[in-house]
């Protein structure tokens, strides 16, 4: 499989990923710009409204249609944080040309569908549709109360909130219920726009087909759109340090008490500067090698389930776990006598192997379908390795190192969600 890049326009990258295992072609636009806890809301949102009509298709019965005609093609969006990016992304996956009837040429067509989507939404007056706005304003907050009834959700968004504090990466994505119900259509006419000229773009065509059709039908679109003030998406800030660990309890009508605790680590950034942390976390509380799982859970029995994961860009570690309010102080101490255990070298090197193993058998995965490449080359935009790449750093990752990175996590934040007491 290989990789090429061409320039498309001012902060516009295309990315060919040729892989001929695939039947289809995918061709997603990625858009990074810094985080906004004022807008995230709005942010949020639009994608799902570009996604739903535009200035051809009226309504999602005639983009239907048009999908359809399209062999069947799927579109999607989503919103993620990328380190202290927001990053949104909206692609559309389509048979082969060779694949096609008549000499037709399906991926051409698809890329010309996905960028009137994009760069043609259904406005009127600097404004998007109010009926269109109030449909997925609605299906938003439907989004927002799942992940409330989600208690494990529910619980790390909370202690993201309380650990994060005025920095927005620690805002649930979708914003609240009530700044949904808030949001106008003008505002989304701004996001749009704001979207367009300052986002640092990365389209990524996943296939076998030549990409030139793809990127030609992006350059046109960008043309006419100033791009003088594209957003910087490489500096990450730091998680704000506590004097004293931050103890959060809340009570809900919960069966099952959840207990989040998050770390901050030294090591942040790429897998080149970062590995060692991912080993780390795996070893902590990853497969069923790991100490979270071998001892919290099975051992002493303290909880349902109790697992580790990092999130690299940002430096940051999680413990999360299910348990009996009777037991919760008892994980508590036994998750931190793991850690010191980590400090002190105190694991085994078949686990060092048998992690490291898991992590790189997970990499390769990522070779399995085109969308889960996609995601690979839309995460890693700072470094540009491939998984392939990854899984060879990750097998040099020696004990030294995976204990340096025990010795950079400290306890920052741990967040309790009880049943209610009884009256």
């Amino acid at each position: 499989m290989s990789v090429k890049k061409v320039d498309i326009a001012n902060g516009v990258q295309g990315y060919y990923i040729e892989n001929t295992r695939f039947n289809t072609t995918l061709i997603t636009y990625n858009f990074y710009f810094p985080l906004n806890s004022q807008t995230m809301a709005v942010d949020a949102l639009l994608p799902f409204l570009l996604t739903s009509c535009s200035e051809q298709f009226k309504d999602y019965i005639d983009l239907n249609i048009a999908l359809l005609k399209l062999y069947g093609a799927d579109l999607s969006c989503s919103v993620s944080k990328c380190g202290d990016c927001f990053h949104t992304k909206i692609g559309i996956s389509v048979i082969n040309d060779n694949l096609a009837f008549d000499n037709d040429k399906p991926v051409g067509r698809a890329a010309e569908l996905l960028s009137g989507l994009i760069f043609a939404p259904k406005i009127k007056n600097n404004e998007f549709y109010p009926e269109d706005t109030a449909r997925e304003k609605r299906k938003t907050i439907e989004r927002i109360v799942g992940e409330i009834n989600n208690k494990k959700a529910f619980a790390k968004t909370r202690l993201f909130e309380e650990m994060f504090g005025d920095d927005p990466y620690g805002k649930f994505i979708y914003g609240r219920a009530e700044e949904v119900e808030e949001i106008t259509e003008d505002q989304l006419f701004t996001a749009w726009q704001t979207l367009l000229s300052t986002a640092f773009v990365r389209i990524n065509v996943i296939g076998k087909e030549n990409p030139n059709a793809v990127f030609s039908t992006a350059k046109q679109c960008f043309e006419n759109i100033n791009r003088k003030n594209v957003a910087d998406i490489s500096a990450v800030l730091d998680v704000i340090e506590n004097d004293d660990v931050k103890d959060i309890t809340e009570r809900m009508n919960v069966t099952q008490g959840k207990l989040a605790m998050g770390f901050t680590s030294r090591l942040k950034g790429g897998l080149k500067t970062a590995a060692a942390l991912s080993v780390f976390s795996d070893i902590f509380g990853g497969g069923p090698y790991s100490k979270l799982f071998t001892n919290v859970r099975e051992k002493q029995s303290l909880c349902y389930y109790c697992s580790a994961s990092s999130r690299r860009t940002k430096g940051v570690l999680t413990v999360e776990s299910g348990v009996e309010e009777e037991n919760v102080e008892k994980a508590i101490k036994a998750i931190l006598s793991e850690l010191q255990d980590m400090k002190a070298g105190k694991f085994d090197d078949s686990v060092i192997e048998a992690s490291k193993k898991a992590i790189t058998d997970s990499l390769y995965s990522y070779y399995d379908n085109a969308a889960a490449i996609d995601i690979w080359y839309s995460r890693e935009i700072g470094e540009d390795i491939s998984p392939l790449k990854a899984a060879e750093i990750v097998m040099q990752v020696g004990r030294e190192d995976i204990i340096n990175a025990a010795k950079g996590i400290k306890l920052h934040t741990v967040y309790r969600l009880l049943p209610k007491e009884a009256n």
